[in-house]
């Protein structure tokens, strides 16, 4: 199996244990994720997915790009709203992530954003890319 980053965390060691739970969840599924690598991919794409207010005791929790697709923006501001929104929450809750780019191709009249995060783990040589269809 081949790994996106090195494994420099001891509970990557140990290829039976899993270390957390995979996204999407789908009823009838064991599907967990046996790599801090895969983790933190899940829980990045888990908060950019998130809207604020949405996550019981963490009202601040996600980044609010659902509501940016229904926000009187015109053309060329969602791009660079969104980027924004992204950059904040993982500056918040996943401050060990440092993000070299994003890239969102949007169309607001299907209100529909396509992005693009391509972001490393600080301390980690290797990055990873995440890519996301937000629509409603």
């Amino acid at each position: 199996m081949s790994r996106l980053v090195p494994n420099i965390i001891p509970n990557d060691y140990e290829e039976t244990i899993a270390i957390g739970v995979a996204f999407p969840l789908t009823v009838g599924t064991t599907y967990q994720n046996y790599t801090t690598a895969r983790q933190i991919h899940d829980n990045l794409r888990n908060l950019i997915l998130t809207i604020p207010g949405e996550r019981v005791y963490y009202p601040t929790f996600g980044s609010g790009l659902y509501h940016l697709l229904y926000e009187p923006l015109s053309s060329g501001e969602l791009e660079p709203a969104a980027t924004i929104a992204i950059e904040n929450a993982v500056e918040e809750w996943m401050p060990y992530i440092a993000i070299s780019n994003v890239d969102i191709v949007s169309n607001p009249a299907e209100n529909k954003m396509n992005i693009r995060v391509q972001y490393r783990v600080n301390g980690w040589e290797a990055g990873n890319i995440l890519n996301l269809d937000v629509s409603l």
